[in-house]
């Protein structure tokens, strides 16, 4: 095929005529941004993302809508594209509505996200919220106590009753989600070969080491005190923040790799030259040490000592004389550590001096209250003008100015001024300054200081002056901060440095997020108040006369849940999947230049699965595409024109009325949020996932999807687009079933019936109950009146290891979810000979006996076929009526086989013959028949065509029916070549692999069978009569299980590895999830029922059943995953066959129940009328 060559951004390149610069693009991995373009529609070209140039063309040209040339010169990245994209973005950023992040979340310094792991907890999901605060934080259990929680400031629950308890919540994940503590350290990454000096093992320090460690470089932290931890060790008290829990927290980050040497202080114990020239870089985190004074005459008297220097004395039990009457300068929390702490150390009469009202003290309202309730007297409105001494020096009064609030100053606090004339004298023992702290740098000779004396650095790049040595945290830029500040430092510090030591120098940027600033006390007016939890807490009389923690206990697991509850959900659902806020932030966006009056939409959203947002709409169109092109559907639509112009559904009815048939498209090609799936989880936050790729577990199509899930929660699934079958494609089961298995009512532990009574037991008596029960029945009535059922659910490996026990007992197999073959009695295989994507190729599709419903994703093929040039012919009976507006015709007969017959008859008088055994009766059986107009010319169609294939669904069409079909491609020699033949479509995603592994058996079985064991299968009720022994074994609760002798719990696909063999005989991956959190899979319950029969499987996984089962099944000796075996298939010995009288249709239950839950949760389509 002819090809053109290219360049693109300066690589030579080959595209096919008639593919657009995009598609070549994409071929050759060179990225071009996109928001409204999907392969599967036509180009829109509305959002002007994808823009570039093209060498002598002096006009920007659409990427997805410019045809290649020969010789064509693009670029994609120069100044004029990007400041073209960045206009674009900026102008439908201008007008998007939304929360890209909740306030919680831009309100902590470290940009924790304090409303996922608030989600977390509030499913259950305590390890995983303690892991994603360990993202952002190393010390969730010593901030979980001690940080000032700016993240509750800006909780917009405040509007309604009380912030969620955010600093509660951590503290609780820190002590409930170390479940299995080797999965809280992380795995570095592969070792770089660079190493990190870190000066200063306080929280900073530390952090950056923590971080820096995972990225693969060797980091050491060099600390002068004798144990690491800084100020969190030695600033804050043992009742506020117990040392044992910093201790845990540091030995955590030595175990990921991080060398601590403590007791060694650089300038002194080793030369700061050695670091530098020993280590690739260096971060300075040497804290802010030293109590600053205030100032006055007389601060140099004895009995005057800094609050940080009390308080690391205290920590480090090193001898300290405080008297009976103390005075504490300052109204920050280490003022209030100093206060507690001294009357702890028994002080009578301790004061609290601050120059401003209590409600303007930067302490915690809670540490005031606290301090106030152990008695410190607080002398607010006074500040200290001078200290006077004893004859010995020490201090024994301080002389206090009397102030009064005046106007606001910088910080928006009203500032305090002398009250002429007015002062008051207090005796006392001891002073503590706590009012600020300094940097003692002295020994970082060459790095640029402060005016105060502090390390400068860039707050952008956290370089000093000194190439390769970086700083942050309280000991820069005259910053002195708060533990979540010195931390957030460390985390933005360590990617600098990582950029750093892989020759790269780069800036921190904050990140881009639109914000709301409309929402008030009224727009929560309708929520119901719901206060936090209570905290117990020591009493003042237990506490002031010990360091005991003062909350010794933080949530229980029923308040922790109940409070992380709730959260208001505030910011997108979609935020880590979103195109928009992901071009923003690689685009450097500034849209307030084009800010004004935006258009807000109301909006219904009232669709069990859909969460509709227009106002986060960017008009793409994807949605509205996707649903009429791809799905064929044309439930939503554009309505409007210019800056009034909206997605509605149509006829802008509620989307449930639109002719939605719930797909889940419009959702999963959304690049904003405006379309978001509604979860059914307990608490709904945005989370960054974890995604498997594996197989659908409902139809027998093979649906290749992307499961979605963070710790044991299913959160979405969507149809992956490199799926070998659907191609992107998927129905509403696919979309919204995955989580069926783990809904409400799932049988967690085994029951047996005693008397008529069902009672909860464990493994091994519901085990040994079966397997006897089993065995008892066979001995009384022959082994062959007992059955094994095993669903067409269940992966190839888990049916082999259920048919392998069924041969120790000598028992049947059967599925009652299979239908004998018609097809195999006529072609001699029970399997489709041909292959889904043959479909788009083929000139005539006939469609007989075939249910839409069932398999969606055919009729799209066929769809797709049909837009191809392919005729499509409908032949169902009445009744029966499908969605088949692209079929050239559609013929809807009697619910009976007269149709095909005649259609058989018209091929024998055109002159169709056959060598093949049993022909002669098979003319003879239509010798009566007479051919109608329809079903004649159908006929002929059928039989001028080059190529040609009758699809039918098995468990709807009867076996007859089916013969007949097969009969029909045998006669017209429509059979056994590539796009000429039959696609039979199978019941359910494994109803192939079971036939191929031996299990052909249906209802029929059940004769004489008195022990039935159930895999799966809700056994119809006519199967039950006879049954003296009922086991099941499946995931809920069903009919048939409740009338069981035995329930054992069943687990699902989204918990299993193994293998499905879909309808057109492809071996398809299934890979597990989650953890079920049940005992015992569906494989292991069949083993040990076995090994009662004294047989070891001796499988250890299911990689070992697919090693086994490769051997014993000749059909998967040499097959490969993704892979279809055996091709295209042949007749076998092929004999025609006399269908009898017989229903067309007689469509066959399905026993698998979590295929029926979520048949019966989706909503049905409404007919569309005008």
């Amino acid at each position: 095929m002819k090809k053109f060559r290219l360049n693109i951004d300066g690589k030579e390149v080959l595209g096919i005529p008639g593919q657009t610069i995009l598609e070549v693009a994409k071929e050759n991995e060179i990225e071009i941004p996109t928001f409204c373009f999907d392969e599967r529609t036509k180009i829109y070209g509305s959002c002007g993302i994808c823009v570039c140039e093209v060498e002598g063309n002096p006009k920007l040209v659409k990427a997805c809508a410019t045809e290649i040339a020969p010789g064509m010169v693009v670029r994609t990245n120069t100044e004029r594209v990007i400041e073209s994209r960045k206009t674009n973005l900026e102008l439908l950023l201008s007008d998007h509505v939304g929360d890209c992040r909740p306030p919680c979340v831009l309100g902590c310094p470290a940009q924790t996200d304090c409303q996922g792991y608030a989600g977390l907890i509030a499913n259950g999901e305590y390890t995983e919220a303690l892991d994603l605060i360990k993202n952002k934080i190393p010390f969730p259990g010593s901030l979980g106590r001690v940080c000032p929680h700016p993240c509750e400031t800006e909780c917009r629950r405040g509007l309604i009753d009380e912030p969620v308890s955010i600093q509660m919540l951590k503290r609780f994940a820190a002590e409930n989600g170390q479940a299995d503590p080797e999965m809280l350290i992380p795995e570095p990454e592969e070792l770089t070969g660079k190493s990190v000096a870190v000066i200063g093992g306080g929280p900073m320090g530390l952090s950056a080491a923590f971080f820096l460690r995972q990225l693969g470089h060797d980091v050491t932290v060099f600390e002068s005190m004798p144990k690491a931890g800084g100020m969190l060790r030695y600033g804050i008290p043992e009742y506020r923040l117990p040392k044992e829990v910093v201790d845990e927290e540091v030995a955590l980050i030595e175990e990921i790799g991080v060398e601590v040497i403590t007791d060694t202080k650089v300038g002194e114990d080793i030369p700061f030259e050695t670091v530098r020239s020993d280590f690739d870089a260096v971060l300075l985190g040497i804290g802010a040490w030293t109590s600053t004074g205030v100032g006055c005459k007389g601060e140099d008297a004895q009995g005057v000592i800094g609050g940080i220097d009390l308080l690391r004395k205290v920590v480090r039990n090193e001898p300290i004389k405080i008297g009976k009457k103390v005075a504490v300068v300052g109204g920050g929390n280490t003022a209030m550590d100093a206060c507690r702490t001294a009357v702890r150390l028994g002080a009578d009469k301790v004061y609290n001096i601050y120059r401003r009202t209590k409600e303007e003290m930067p302490a915690d309202m809670v540490e005031i209250v606290e301090a106030e309730e152990e008695g410190v007297i607080f002398k607010n409105l006074t500040n200290p003008i001078e200290f006077k001494k004893d004859k010995d020096g020490h201090v024994k009064e301080v002389l206090l100015q009397l102030m009064e609030l005046g106007e606001p100053d910088e910080s928006g606090r009203r500032r305090p001024v002398p009250v002429e004339g007015k002062t008051e004298t207090i005796e006392i023992d001891n002073v503590i300054l706590a009012i600020g702290q300094a940097v003692d740098s002295r020994i970082f000779k060459g790095i640029d200081k402060t005016k105060k004396g502090a390390l400068a650095y860039d707050e952008d790049t956290f370089m000093t002056s000194m190439e390769g040595v970086f700083a942050g945290g309280d000991c820069g830029n005259d910053k002195i901060s708060i533990a979540v500040e010195a931390i957030a430092d460390a985390k933005k510090a360590s990617m600098v440095i990582d950029a750093y030591l892989a020759g790269e120098k780069i800036r921190y940027s904050k990140p881009y997020v639109v914000q709301r600033d409309d929402i008030t006390e009224k727009t929560f007016e309708d929520r119901e108040r719901e206060c936090r939890p209570q905290i117990s807490e020591l009493q003042a009389k237990e506490r002031k006369d010990n360091f005991a923690e003062v909350i010794p206990h933080g949530f229980s697991k029923e308040d922790a849940e109940k409070e992380a509850k709730r959260c208001l959900e505030c910011g997108c659902h979609d935020y880590f999947e979103c195109k928009l806020i992901d071009y923003a932030n690689q685009y450097d966006v500034e849209p307030k230049r084009f800010d004004g009056e935006k258009n807000e939409i109301e909006f219904e959203d009232d669709h069990p699965f859909i969460v509709r947002d227009p106002n986060k709409c960017i008009l793409c169109g994807l949605c509205v595409r996707v649903c009429d092109e791809v799905m064929g559907i044309g439930a939503l639509g554009l309505v409007n024109r210019g800056f009034d112009t909206v997605v509605k559904p149509t006829l802008e009815k509620p989307l449930l009325e639109s002719g939605c048939v719930s797909c889940g498209q419009c959702v999963t090609v959304c690049p904003t949020g405006a379309l978001q799936e509604r979860q059914t989880v307990i608490k709904e936050v945005p989370l960054d996932t974890v995604v498997t790729e594996t197989t659908c577990a409902y139809c027998s199509v093979g649906c290749s999807l992307e499961l979605e899930s963070c710790g044991e929660m299913l959160i979405k699934a969507n149809p992956d687009k490199l799926g070998p079958v659907n191609a992107g494609l998927a129905c509403g089961r696919g979309k919204w079933g995955f989580d069926c298995a783990v809904l409400e009512g799932k049988i967690e532990e085994p029951v047996v019936k005693m008397g008529g009574k069902a009672r909860n037991t464990d493994y091994h008596d519901a085990i040994i109950m079966t397997a006897k029960k089993a065995q008892s029945i066979a001995a009384k009535y022959g082994k062959k009146s007992v059955a094994v059922a095993v669903s067409d659910r269940y992966t190839n490996e888990e049916a082999y290891a259920v048919k392998k026990l069924a041969d120790v007992m000598g028992a049947k197999t059967l599925c009652f979810n299979n239908r004998e073959s018609g097809i195999k009695k006529v072609i001699g295989t029970d399997a489709s000979p041909n292959t889904i994507n043959e479909l788009l190729s083929t000139d005539v599709i006939i469609a007989a006996g075939f249910n839409a419903k069932d398999n969606p994703v055919i009729q799209l093929k066929i769809k797709q076929a049909a837009e191809n040039g392919t005729k499509v012919i409908l032949i169902n009976p009445k009744g029966k009526e499908q969605h088949f507006e692209f079929a050239q015709r559609s013929v809807y007969t009697k619910n009976d086989l007269s149709f095909l017959k005649e259609m058989a008859k018209y091929l024998l008088e055109s002159g169709k013959t056959s060598g093949a055994k049993g022909f002669d009766k098979f003319k003879k059986s239509l010798k009566d028949v007479v051919p109608g107009k329809d079903a004649a010319e159908i006929a002929e169609i059928y039989a001028k065509a080059k190529k040609a294939m009758i699809v039918f669904t098995q468990n709807f069409a009867t076996m007859e029916a089916a013969v007949l079909i097969a009969d029909l491609a045998l006669l017209s020699g429509h059979i056994g070549s590539p796009r000429d033949g039959i696609l039979q479509v199978k019941s359910k995603n494994n109803s192939q692999g079971i036939i191929d592994i031996g299990i052909t058996g249906g209802a029929e079985e059940m004769d004489g069978v008195k022990a039935l064991l159930s895999f799966g299968e809700d056994v119809p009720a006519y199967a039950l009569r006879d049954l003296e022994f009922l086991m099941v074994s499946d995931t809920h609760m069903t009919s048939s299980a409740k009338k069981a002798d035995v329930v054992i719990p069943g687990t699902a696909s989204v918990s299993t590895d193994g293998t499905y063999t879909n309808t057109e005989r492809r071996l398809m991956p299934v890979m597990a999830a989650i953890d079920e959190e049940i005992a015992l899979s569906n494989w292991e319950v069949a083993s040990e029922i076995a090994s009662v029969y004294e047989v070891d499987f001796g499988f250890e996984d299911a990689t070992d059943i697919s090693f086994e089962m490769d051997d014993a099944v000749p059909t998967y000796k040499y097959a490969e995953i993704g892979e279809i075996t055996g091709g295209v298939l042949s007749p076998k010995d092929p004999e025609f066959v006399v269908a009898g009288d017989a229903k067309f249709t007689d469509p066959l239950k399905c026993t698998d129940n979590l295929m029926n839950m979520i048949t019966e949760r989706l909503p049905k389509p409404a007919k569309m009328t005008e």
